[in-house]
């Protein structure tokens, strides 16, 4: 794994080369991870060199250094993190925004009352399937979107563009933190709905009635933490028939909203 760089040589980097060289090689780290005597070793020496650059003469690059050593990946989740920011400054990301179709919208229609469900995203890390849950939300007309954590909000261009707009139409809001916005949503005594494949989970098609209620989804890789499975009221999966165990999480998105807005129109 050839992560190694000369420290001297991020000092004569542009921005643009810093940015592109550290993300190839955290990129490499994460490819890697498993190998722990790679892993230990090349973060180490990234380390190193995000030490050396913070010396560097421009106080952009010194920043990124700063910002970079304040979130060093300690496990393969806070290396997502720094990964995410790297990714935003490479303006890098899944590719399939570039084949979205516009189609003729009925801009005169007014959503009077939505669902009354709130769609919660946790830490996830793809600006396309962001943009793809905003629209399937403004399409079944739910109530609010929560972006908590590093979730990429419509402010990234990557996740307007595959919005399609439609960031404009439904309300959102960003936590920093996905507790507390569980925590907010419990105390408006909104039921809380955690999708996980979980052995013990219920399945979302034993719901045909339910009140004002918070879908939770969570990283596509790792999903939801245990913190937030331990505030849930209700640990749902998808009923799947094939081999694979899970979705993606826009799927897994759109499938659960468009259900549990069915249900709470029966009530």
């Amino acid at each position: 794994m050839a992560v190694k760089i000369p420290n001297k040589a991020f000092l004569s980097f542009t921005y643009k080369q810093c940015v592109n060289t550290l993300y190839r090689a955290f990129k490499q780290v994460e490819d890697h991870w498993e190998r722990e005597g790679i892993r230990v070793d090349a973060l180490k020496i990234l380390e190193e060199n995000l030490q050396t650059l913070v010396e560097h003469e421009d106080e952009v690059q010194s920043t990124l250094a700063k910002e970079l050593l304040e979130i060093y990946p300690k496990d393969q989740q806070s290396l997502q993190t720094l990964l995410m920011k790297l990714e935003r400054l490479e303006q890098k990301d899944l590719k399939d925004s570039d084949f979205l179709i516009s189609t003729i919208d009925d801009f005169a229609k007014v959503n009077e009352s939505p669902s009354p469900i709130h769609l919660v995203l946790d830490n996830l890390r793809s600006s396309f399937n962001v943009g793809s849950l905003f629209r399937t939300a403004e399409a079944i007309g739910i109530k609010e979107i929560h972006l908590c954590g590093y979730t990429p909000t419509p402010e990234n261009s990557k996740t307007a563009k595959s919005a399609l707009g439609t960031d404009k139409w439904i309300k959102w809001k960003y936590w920093e933190s996905s507790l507390d916005c569980v925590d907010n949503l419990r105390e408006q005594g909104v039921e809380i709905l955690a999708f996980e494949t979980e052995k013990n989970a219920d399945s979302l098609s034993r719901i045909s009635e339910i009140r004002e209620c918070a879908i939770v989804l969570g990283n596509e890789r790792y999903g939801l933490n245990q913190s937030i499975l331990k505030r849930a009221d209700r640990i749902l999966k998808i009923d799947l028939g094939g081999k694979k165990n899970s979705l993606n999480v826009g799927t897994c998105g759109a499938i659960a909203m468009y259900h549990l807005a069915e249900a709470t129109s029966e009530k």
